[in-house]
């Protein structure tokens, strides 16, 4: 195959490769777009619906990466899973619309001295990227905090189009009052701590994700089409070499490429020419979570055990979740150990007014990632997930060859660090405690399932490690591996380098309190606008 030659060159279709690509045919409709994804442009019937990723086998529409062994949690393996596919993982994930706290905004802004990045700065490329429709016990005035005209319809249970009347859903509400967490009604304002009702990127039955932005004719996609190498004239970075359909080719790129670079000690271990010595790779993140699994007395009032459609409930309608809460942990026990054991830098970050540490949410019927917690039979069931989202823990993505296609090494470094492990295991008994004082166990009869029956009382620091080792997973939310500051600079420029730029989660400086998505469409619609504004120049 010949070469191809483009004005800008885009390397994943995920969420931000899809929005720049949308975007910036439609400033720039007299220059030339290449898409490229690994995956395939559709994957049928599974992505579209809301659920049908969760009823589906998605294994060939994912990265299906593994982590190294964590030594945090006595050398098990975790999911490391993405998106492979167009769309990203915002094609196969469940659907979560979480923005973060506008106090961590703040903080990113002023750590890199550039008010782009404040809540205010990102504010009007949330609302850019959303059509906001209000859950029914919200104001149905329109607000300031969000956008009504944007290709992504996020919704709420009670909004979503669908009779999502959950059987257990007060008795969720209830769990979440008995943690004694207040009514936020509103998680996507800025404010962040309390429970709120589940927003979400689903409308109808229909999942809401980033490859329906509309692409003009000036965008090219190769679908199917594995980027394996950036191309280089000095430190200007001119092109991309791909494999696609089984052969090698290039195409360069006459503006410039989003895509990303490796860490120096890597590619001297591979045999790879460096280019720039950058921290790449480094400071990675993720949001891990233990979970525990609870059955309920009585029958038909969960998913997996009642008929998916009835004339009050619609499984089909959405992901099974009603409420979302997040933290943040006071305790005296907790702040002594942060400032035991944390830097400057991080120890501003962890008392920051408004970060939430840890979030906590029910999904009705039995979720287990690890494959090690058996669904009991016959029973209605939930599981309750306690998250850390404010992780100090660091690890890194190496290369494990010099092969493009070989997978990389992905190390989490989950709860490596003493403060997270605290954090998670304050949440855990805060939500299992609440659990046992509320309506679920006093009405519903529910009991702790998946543990040793020794441990089902036992929430001492012992009895939660057993939990957590035994169920810790991660909800994907990997980021930092190309950060703000260190990385690349404040228009997502990779330092050192000409014609390249990294625009996607690897840029926060620092892992953000939310579900992912919603922040990077809202920095992929900045940096569409940073880009062509430069184009014109």
């Amino acid at each position: 195959m010949g070469d191809s030659t483009f004005d800008y060159i885009i390397v994943g279709g995920g969420v931000a490769g899809c929005v720049l690509a949308s975007r910036l045919s439609s400033s720039l409709p007299d220059k030339s777009i290449l898409l490229i994804e690994a995956g395939p442009e559709n994957a049928d019937g599974r992505v579209a619906p809301s659920i049908g990723v969760a009823i589906s086998d998605t294994t060939d529409i994912q990265w299906n990466h593994k982590s190294i062994p964590q030594k945090g949690l006595d050398n098990n393996i975790i999911n490391q899973t993405q998106g492979k596919v167009l769309g990203g993982s915002s094609a196969i994930n469940y659907q979560a619309w979480t923005r973060g706290s506008a106090s961590e905004f703040d903080r990113w802004a002023q750590e890199v001295g550039d008010k782009r990045w404040s809540w205010n700065g990102l504010l009007p490329y949330f609302k850019r990227s959303e059509t906001f429709i209000p859950g029914k016990d919200m104001s149905q005035e329109k607000s300031e905090a969000h956008g009504y005209s944007g290709p992504i319809k996020v919704s709420h249970v009670s909004s979503s189009g669908g009779n999502r009347n959950y059987p257990l859903k007060s008795m969720i509400a209830d769990i979440h009052e008995a943690a004694g967490q207040k009514r936020n009604y509103d998680i996507n304002s800025g404010e962040t701590i309390g429970y709120s009702e589940f927003p979400n990127a689903t409308f109808n039955g229909r999942r809401q994700w980033a490859a329906i932005y509309p692409r003009g004719e000036n965008v090219t996609l190769w679908a199917s089409t594995q980027a394996t190498k950036l191309l280089f004239s000095s430190i200007k970075v001119a092109g991309v070499e791909v494999l696609r359909d089984g052969s090698t080719t290039t195409a360069t790129a006459r503006k410039e490429i989003c895509s990303g670079i490796g860490p120096k000690s890597g590619l001297q271990q591979h045999q790879i020419q460096q280019i720039a010595e950058l921290p790449v790779g480094e400071n990675f993140s993720e949001h891990p979570f233990l979970c525990t699994f609870w059955k309920v007395r009585d029958r038909g009032l969960a998913i997996g055990d009642m008929e998916m459609i009835t004339p009050e409930c619609d499984w089909t309608a959405g992901t099974g979740c009603d409420w979302f809460a997040f933290h943040r942990h006071e305790d005296e026990s907790v702040k002594k150990l942060a400032k035991e054991t944390l830097g400057k830098k991080e120890l501003e970050r962890f008392e920051l007014a408004g970060r939430p540490h840890t979030e906590s949410f029910a999904m009705h019927g039995h979720l287990d990632f690890t494959g090690r917690v058996e669904a009991p039979p016959a029973a209605s069931c939930f599981s309750f997930a306690s998250i850390l989202v404010a992780p100090e823990s660091r690890g890194s993505i190496r290369l494990a060859s010099s092969s493009p296609t070989d997978p990389p090494l992905v190390d989490p470094g989950l709860f490596t660090n003493p403060v997270d492990l605290k954090l998670i295991y304050e949440c855990s008994r805060m939500s299992i405690t609440a659990i046992k004082n509320s309506s679920a166990v006093s009405k519903y009869g529910a009991v702790e399932y998946g543990i040793a029956e020794a441990d089902r009382d036992d929430l001492s620091d012992e009895a939660l490690r057993r939990r957590l080792v035994q169920t810790c997973s991660t909800v994907f939310h990997g980021s930092g591996t190309c950060a703000m500051g260190t990385v690349v600079d404040t228009e997502c420029r990779v330092l050192g380098l000409q014609g390249l730029r990294v625009v996607d989660a690897s840029i926060f400086p620092f892992p953000i309190g939310s579900h992912y998505q919603a922040a990077v469409y809202g920095i992929a619609e900045q940096m569409s606008d940073v880009i062509a504004k430069e184009a014109t120049l």
